[in-house]
Protein backbone atom coordinates (compact mmCIF):
# COMPACT_ATOMS: atom_id res chain seq x y z
CA UNK A 1 0.00 0.00 0.00
CA UNK A 2 1.46 3.81 -0.47
CA UNK A 3 2.07 5.88 1.95
CA UNK A 4 0.16 7.95 4.09
CA UNK A 5 0.74 11.28 4.60
CA UNK A 6 -0.06 12.37 8.52
CA UNK A 7 -1.61 15.50 6.50
CA UNK A 8 -5.08 13.71 5.52
CA UNK A 9 -6.71 10.84 3.72
CA UNK A 10 -8.74 11.52 1.06
CA UNK A 11 -12.26 9.59 1.07
CA UNK A 12 -11.34 6.92 -1.32
CA UNK A 13 -8.02 6.00 0.19
CA UNK A 14 -9.95 5.90 3.47
CA UNK A 15 -12.74 3.57 2.35
CA UNK A 16 -9.18 1.26 0.63
CA UNK A 17 -7.79 1.34 4.37
CA UNK A 18 -10.86 -0.05 5.89
CA UNK A 19 -11.47 -2.13 3.23
CA UNK A 20 -7.94 -3.79 3.21
CA UNK A 21 -7.36 -3.69 6.95
CA UNK A 22 -10.27 -3.33 8.85
CA UNK A 23 -12.46 -6.03 7.33
CA UNK A 24 -11.80 -9.46 8.74
CA UNK A 25 -13.79 -12.31 9.13
CA UNK A 26 -16.73 -11.66 11.89
CA UNK A 27 -19.80 -13.42 12.72
CA UNK A 28 -23.36 -12.00 13.05
CA UNK A 29 -23.93 -10.79 17.52
CA UNK A 30 -27.16 -10.91 18.30
CA UNK A 31 -29.20 -12.32 15.74
CA UNK A 32 -27.36 -15.73 14.43
CA UNK A 33 -23.85 -16.80 14.13
CA UNK A 34 -23.47 -16.54 10.27
CA UNK A 35 -20.68 -14.37 8.63
CA UNK A 36 -20.98 -10.36 8.25
CA UNK A 37 -20.03 -8.60 5.32
CA UNK A 38 -19.73 -4.84 5.19
CA UNK A 39 -21.45 -2.52 3.29
CA UNK A 40 -21.20 0.92 2.83
CA UNK A 41 -24.07 3.11 3.28
CA UNK A 42 -24.60 6.50 1.33
CA UNK A 43 -23.77 9.04 3.22
CA UNK A 44 -22.30 12.09 1.96
CA UNK A 45 -21.04 13.83 5.18
CA UNK A 46 -18.82 10.78 6.36
CA UNK A 47 -17.62 7.15 5.68
CA UNK A 48 -20.33 4.61 7.35
CA UNK A 49 -20.30 0.84 7.08
CA UNK A 50 -22.52 -1.32 8.07
CA UNK A 51 -21.90 -5.07 9.61
CA UNK A 52 -24.61 -7.11 7.99
CA UNK A 53 -25.33 -10.88 8.10
CA UNK A 54 -27.01 -12.76 5.52
CA UNK A 55 -30.69 -12.18 6.63
CA UNK A 56 -29.69 -7.92 6.58
CA UNK A 57 -29.41 -7.88 10.82
CA UNK A 58 -26.96 -4.95 11.39
CA UNK A 59 -24.59 -6.50 13.49
CA UNK A 60 -22.47 -3.01 13.99
CA UNK A 61 -22.50 0.10 12.44
CA UNK A 62 -19.10 2.40 12.07
CA UNK A 63 -18.13 5.69 10.84
CA UNK A 64 -14.45 6.00 9.69
CA UNK A 65 -12.22 9.65 9.87
CA UNK A 66 -9.34 11.46 10.78
CA UNK A 67 -11.66 13.02 12.97
CA UNK A 68 -15.31 12.05 14.27
CA UNK A 69 -18.10 13.73 14.84
CA UNK A 70 -19.81 11.85 17.36
CA UNK A 71 -22.64 13.87 17.58
CA UNK A 72 -23.46 13.64 13.91
CA UNK A 73 -23.11 9.66 13.76
CA UNK A 74 -25.44 9.62 16.71
CA UNK A 75 -28.01 11.21 14.92
CA UNK A 76 -27.84 8.94 11.97
CA UNK A 77 -28.03 6.02 14.37
CA UNK A 78 -31.13 7.59 16.38
CA UNK A 79 -32.69 7.66 13.00
CA UNK A 80 -32.21 4.36 12.08
CA UNK A 81 -33.70 3.18 15.36
CA UNK A 82 -35.94 5.92 15.99
CA UNK A 83 -39.26 4.41 17.71
CA UNK A 84 -37.03 1.54 19.21
CA UNK A 85 -35.24 2.31 21.63
CA UNK A 86 -32.71 5.86 22.42
CA UNK A 87 -29.10 6.34 21.41
CA UNK A 88 -26.70 8.15 23.70
CA UNK A 89 -23.73 9.36 23.43
CA UNK A 90 -22.05 6.47 25.56
CA UNK A 91 -23.48 3.59 23.62
CA UNK A 92 -21.07 4.80 21.24
CA UNK A 93 -17.53 3.02 21.32
CA UNK A 94 -14.19 5.05 19.35
CA UNK A 95 -11.37 3.34 18.95
CA UNK A 96 -7.89 5.04 17.18
CA UNK A 97 -6.12 3.22 14.42
CA UNK A 98 -2.30 3.81 13.70
CA UNK A 99 0.30 3.18 11.23
CA UNK A 100 2.08 0.07 13.11
CA UNK A 101 -1.85 -1.08 14.07
CA UNK A 102 -2.37 -1.09 10.59
CA UNK A 103 0.52 -1.96 9.07
CA UNK A 104 1.23 0.98 6.78
CA UNK A 105 3.82 3.60 5.88
CA UNK A 106 3.68 7.10 7.57
CA UNK A 107 5.75 9.54 8.02
CA UNK A 108 5.41 8.91 11.84
CA UNK A 109 4.19 6.23 13.44
CA UNK A 110 0.90 8.24 13.82
CA UNK A 111 -2.72 8.22 13.82
CA UNK A 112 -4.44 7.07 10.67
CA UNK A 113 -8.42 6.83 11.33
CA UNK A 114 -10.18 6.73 14.26
CA UNK A 115 -13.59 4.81 14.19
CA UNK A 116 -16.72 4.91 15.88
CA UNK A 117 -18.95 2.34 16.46
CA UNK A 118 -22.36 1.14 17.59
CA UNK A 119 -23.86 -1.89 18.15
CA UNK A 120 -27.78 -3.04 19.02
CA UNK A 121 -26.80 -5.92 21.15
CA UNK A 122 -25.06 -3.97 23.70
CA UNK A 123 -25.36 -3.98 27.56
CA UNK A 124 -28.72 -2.18 27.99
CA UNK A 125 -30.20 -3.33 24.61
CA UNK A 126 -29.65 -7.25 25.18
CA UNK A 127 -32.40 -8.57 25.33
CA UNK A 128 -33.82 -12.34 24.87
CA UNK A 129 -37.20 -11.15 23.60
CA UNK A 130 -37.12 -12.72 19.85
CA UNK A 131 -39.75 -10.42 18.88
CA UNK A 132 -38.27 -7.75 20.03
CA UNK A 133 -37.40 -5.13 16.92
CA UNK A 134 -34.44 -4.79 15.55
CA UNK A 135 -32.47 -2.77 12.53
CA UNK A 136 -32.00 -4.25 8.81
CA UNK A 137 -30.21 -3.72 6.14
CA UNK A 138 -32.41 -3.46 3.29
CA UNK A 139 -31.19 -6.08 0.53
CA UNK A 140 -32.74 -3.56 -2.41
CA UNK A 141 -32.16 -0.06 -1.99
CA UNK A 142 -29.75 -0.07 1.35
CA UNK A 143 -31.83 2.10 3.71
CA UNK A 144 -32.64 0.81 6.85
CA UNK A 145 -35.82 -0.81 8.38
CA UNK A 146 -37.38 -2.64 11.27
CA UNK A 147 -38.90 -6.03 11.85
CA UNK A 148 -39.11 -8.29 14.96
CA UNK A 149 -35.29 -9.83 15.37
CA UNK A 150 -37.09 -13.44 14.31
CA UNK A 151 -38.79 -11.44 10.94
CA UNK A 152 -37.58 -13.17 7.77
CA UNK A 153 -38.00 -10.36 5.40
CA UNK A 154 -35.07 -9.25 3.58
CA UNK A 155 -36.35 -5.79 1.91
CA UNK A 156 -37.99 -2.35 3.53
CA UNK A 157 -41.75 -1.45 3.54
CA UNK A 158 -41.06 1.15 0.16
CA UNK A 159 -39.04 -1.91 -1.74
CA UNK A 160 -41.56 -4.51 -0.58
CA UNK A 161 -44.40 -2.60 -1.89
CA UNK A 162 -42.84 -1.81 -5.38
CA UNK A 163 -42.92 -5.95 -6.33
Amino acid sequence: MKSLSNQGINPEDLQKIVVERLTGHSKCYGHCEEPTELKFLAEKQMLVGCYVCPSGYVSRIVTYGREIEIEQFKDLLSAAVHGMEDVSKEDIRVASRYTWDLEVEGETDGLVLKEAYWTQNYGKRKRSDPSRLALFLCAKCGSFYQQPLTGTGRMCTRCRSQI
